[in-house]
């Protein structure tokens, strides 16, 4: 079957409009991440109230220091900065292992995420270790681990290191169309009382459009394409 030469221009153009918006977009770090979940968080309420180790350090920025270059803060006094379990130092216990999760609020195609492990000046021990990271496209969804990601290192224990541990997704396609990215932690580095703790995580990606949002810009951009050529 034969097709007319407007019907072929328009498909050619159809394909260069859908291909455009496919190779757009570059990755970036996400912003609005947000604690789906947590096994515990040494957070004072336990007797405790000079501790302020949540999770929500590990996203806000906290303890790095102001010359941008990855190096995050050590100091005894600093350490409310980072995330650590409970443990088995107080109630509620939360002996090894432990999680957390990641809600990314919003869906996106992962090309790498950064870690800066437990930074606690003579207390990096209580970093985490052995890992299994996974991850979910949707919030309830099913998880699956990602290939190859099975230690994190341990932190140097000082301000002066940049020490942020990045790991590359864009070979592996489960890290596509990610909502949900949980971390579980089976050991930590020989630390004390069964802690385990994270200083900070960045992640980087591109934000995967909904699907009538995709269909609408790809007949707009068409229609355009179109108009120029009359």
């Amino acid at each position: 079957m034969k097709l007319n030469k407007t019907m072929k221009t328009t498909m050619s153009l159809a394909a260069l409009a859908g291909l455009a918006l496919t190779t757009s977009t570059q990755a970036a770090t996400i912003t609005g991440v947000t604690i789906e979940d947590v096994s515990s968080q040494l957070d004072g309420t336990s007797g405790q109230p000079q501790f302020n180790r949540v999770a929500e350090n590990t996203i806000n920025g906290s303890g790095f220091e102001p010359n941008g270059a990855g190096t995050h803060s050590n100091a005894n006094g600093n350490d409310n900065d980072m995330w650590l379990t409970t443990g088995t130092f107080t109630t509620p216990n939360d002996p090894l292992p432990a999680h957390i999760t990641y809600d990314l609020e919003g869906n996106y195609d992962l090309s790498s995420f950064t870690v800066w492990n437990y930074n606690e000046n003579s207390a990096t021990g209580r970093g985490a270790n052995g890992v299994t990271v996974s991850v979910a496209s949707s919030v309830g969804g099913s998880f699956t681990a990602l290939a190859g990601i099975t230690t994190f290192v341990e932190a140097p224990g000082d301000a002066t290191t940049a020490f942020g541990e990045t790991f590359d997704l864009t070979a592996l396609a489960a890290a596509d169309n990610v909502r949900l990215l949980r971390i579980d932690i089976a050991t930590n580095h020989g630390g004390d009382n069964s802690f385990a703790g994270l200083s900070e995580i960045r992640f980087d990606g591109t934000v995967v459009p909904e699907p009538t949002t995709t269909a609408l810009l790809g007949l707009g951009g068409l229609a355009l394409i179109l108009r120029r050529r009359k």
